[in-house]
């Protein structure tokens, strides 16, 4: 029984099915009220240093709740529901597949993460301008989404088809790129959070999917040796079915073993 099966088991009744929902619906409600005027979409976000520097703690929880941003207009308010849909779906689907506690986990391990990320972050760079955004918190479920269903399409501007695993790729490079040019040591780290929770429940899966390949390319390169291995060779003078096609390549007894002989040197 693995780890996670062990937790299941003592922790399972705490999961709560359906959570992505209960959030989207918190996050719908944040948006009114910011709308309205009775919250600031600023004072959601997680900002490590306003965390440290002035002990606004509420930040560690309420970003999670936060709208991934303020619509301008009302094309950027239908890619807003777009995005809440897509990510109901992508949860419906990692929970159906893993079961309400695990997907609970692995929002919750990705919450931890981005958390823990962002506060150290802003430790080891103390002037580095980190804010985290609700909708980066969510890369890890798209990352898990397409390895589970790489081949799924998604309709790119409502036209293009384009399959997740590249979608996946490439908001992967992205991010690989936003680490690397994050301008300091502490702002790359606070990028990590949704990076390590994919590779913490990802990595054997990850590891079986490399050595599949490698095999895979094994056995091709094994079956196109063959190919262009000739399958009969002269004993006496060395010709093959390859390199000398016309010939006609039969078999003898010779001290018990099967010998080949081409017929140019059967005529000899």
């Amino acid at each position: 029984m693995s780890f996670l099966d062990k937790l299941e088991k003592r922790y399972g009744h705490w999961a709560v099915p359906n959570v992505m929902l209960g959030l989207i619906v918190a996050q719908l409600a944040v948006y009114a009220l910011i709308l309205g005027g009775m919250l600031a979409f600023g004072a959601m976000l997680l900002i490590p240093s306003r965390v440290l520097g002035e002990g606004e703690f509420w930040r560690l929880i309420t970003f999670i709740v936060s709208p991934p941003k303020i619509a301008g207009g009302a094309l950027s308010g239908l890619f807003l529901a777009i995005f809440w849909y897509i990510l109901w779906m992508m949860s419906q689907v990692l929970e159906a597949a893993w079961g309400a506690f695990r997907f609970n986990l692995y929002l919750l391990a990705g919450i931890v993460f981005t958390v823990i990320c962002s506060l150290v972050g802003q430790l080891i760079s103390p002037t580095a301008p980190i804010i985290i955004f609700p909708d980066f918190l969510y890369l890890s479920i798209f990352w898990a989404f397409a390895l589970l269903h790489p081949n799924m399409e998604f309709y790119l501007f409502f036209v293009l088809p384009v399959k997740v695993k590249w979608l996946a790729m490439l908001t992967g490079v992205f991010t690989a790129f936003t680490i690397l040019f994050a301008g300091s040591p502490g702002a790359a780290l606070a990028e990590l959070g949704p990076v390590l929770n994919f590779i913490l429940f990802f990595r054997v899966a990850m590891l079986e999917s490399l050595r599949t390949k490698q095999r895979r390319v094994a056995h091709a390169h094994a079956v196109k040796e063959r190919a262009e291995a000739p399958q009969h060779i002269c004993a006496r003078c060395g010709a093959t079915d390859l390199s000398d096609p016309e010939r006609e390549f039969r078999y003898r007894m010779e001290g018990g073993e099967a010998v080949c002989i081409c017929d140019a040197c059967r005529e000899d």
